[in-house]
């Protein structure tokens, strides 16, 4: 989603939920009976194994009036509540954005009040609320705002000197603009990264408030995430989530390729590297570019004796979020130890995949490794003139279909963000760079586009 096309006054609300079905439909008529009008709403379903697809479409068919906009997406696979938000954020329309847990329900007033203090506000990025806490019965809530800010200053200062936590995430409503630059959660620890989304914003100097009022309603209850301690729904999501040792997730975006795909998969499929899963997002195709990928995974399956594409995902959003993000999304549903890059018409050579695993494998203290390629060779460089040419001289020297980074590099920076608008494979890597990760080129062409 540009920026440019996003629609004044609308408020996203975005919803990610897992397993919350029973919970839900509460935060569902929260949200029916906010008093601001221009209220866009998308449900982001981390692959529940519960009713919470029939519970939507049941509550969605009694108020479906009240929305300028409504999406329920049910992922392919579980990737955890951060990544699923990126996701709907990404496929957002609104000029601002809000955050709302699933077992959450919030005061009617809450949207309306925030809108109104951005207006009021115009330098203000983000703004949250205090909160009440409840288990079963809302009229029986608790305050819960003890250890919040209502100072802008105070808030910078506790993210930017203390590292302490003083803004509710489940609050937080936030103008979409700066979603190109700070791109939405990451994972810089399994769970809790509410605080290191907070402390993300902050430390992009974007000024952050707290409406001192309880406009908000915590449901505190076994397993919720915001609960303080980590109980066994916890650990269970995040088994499903583990990465897969050895794995390398080739992220590949299409978008009416229906003429080139087949080529780009069968480059992949041919790799001597055994242990592969391939995601394929589609960017709002209208060709028959997924019957193409379907058939040709069917037939690598009959005919392919030793199986080195374990899976294969393909994943279309019922709307195009175009570039950088659908990379990011590819990206979010990977599981492999290690994420390659892959254009729907290039061809990688047969030891491409192998021999960028044998090198992040064999020297630890790089992140990600890209190839030579052809055409368009002469602008790889290699060693240290890497960082010279990002960091000095402001050019790009590697391919990003080249490219494969350890999973952790995603975890840390959430992937690609637009704030260098058509430049975002170089900002990529000129932020990797900036941060102190070393990145290396293969000398060899191993990809051809």
């Amino acid at each position: 989603m540009k920026m440019c096309d996003r629609k004044p006054g609308i408020v996203s609300i975005v919803i990610a939920t897992y397993n919350y079905g029973r919970f839900l439909v509460d935060a569902l008529r929260g949200i029916e009976k906010q008093t601001y009008p221009n209220i866009e709403l998308i449900i982001m379903d981390d692959a529940s194994d519960d009713n919470t697809e029939e519970l939507v479409n049941s509550w969605y068919k009694e108020c479906k009036y009240r929305f300028s906009n409504f999406i329920y997406l049910k992922l392919p696979r579980n990737i955890g509540a951060g990544w699923a938000y990126n996701i709907g954020f990404q496929m957002s329309f609104g000029e601002f954005v809000v955050i709302h847990d699933a077992d959450d329900v919030s005061y009617p007033e809450k949207i309306e009040k925030q809108v109104k203090l951005f207006n009021e506000h115009p330098d203000t990025a983000m703004v949250g609320t205090g909160f009440r806490t409840f288990k079963d019965n809302i009229l029986e809530s608790k305050p819960g705002s003890g250890w919040l800010s209502f100072n802008s200053a105070h808030i910078e200062k506790n993210y930017k000197k203390y590292l302490r936590h003083c803004v509710a995430y489940g609050t937080l409503m936030f103008r979409a603009a700066i979603l190109e630059e700070i791109i939405g959660c990451f994972k810089a620890i399994p769970v809790g990264n509410d605080m290191f989304f907070v402390n993300n914003i902050v430390n992009h100097d974007f000024i952050v408030e707290n409406i001192k009022e309880e406009l908000h309603y915590v449901r505190k209850h076994t397993g919720s995430m915001s609960s303080q301690i980590r109980h066994k729904q916890d650990i269970d999501v995040l088994k499903k989530r583990k990465i897969v040792d050895d794995l390398v997730s080739v992220v590949v975006p299409v978008k009416n390729s229906e003429k080139t795909i087949k080529d780009a998969l069968k480059s992949i499929g041919d790799q001597t590297y055994k242990n592969i899963e391939i995601i394929v997002v589609d960017d709002g195709s209208t060709d028959s570019t997924e019957k193409v990928v379907n058939d040709w995974y069917k037939q690598y399956r009959s005919y392919s004796f030793d199986s080195k594409i374990k899976d294969l995902l393909y994943f279309k959003p019922p709307k195009s979020v175009d570039f950088p993000w659908i990379y990011n999304a590819g990206a979010y549903l990977s599981r492999g130890e290690y994420i390659a890059f892959h254009d729907d018409k290039g061809r990688s050579h047969f030891e491409r995949i192998q021999k960028q695993v044998d090198f992040l494998k064999n020297n630890f203290m790089y992140s990600a490794v890209g190839t030579n390629c052809k055409p368009g060779g002469a602008m790889i460089r290699y060693d240290d003139k890497i960082e010279d040419a990002y960091i000095t001289e402001y050019v790009n020297c590697v391919n990003i279909n080249t490219l494969m980074v350890r999973y952790d590099q995603i975890h840390k920076t959430a992937g690609f963000n637009n704030l260098m608008q058509g430049a975002w494979d170089f900002e990529f890597i000129y932020r990797l760079l900036n941060n102190g990760y070393k990145v290396q080129n293969l000398r060899e062409i191993l990809y051809f586009q």
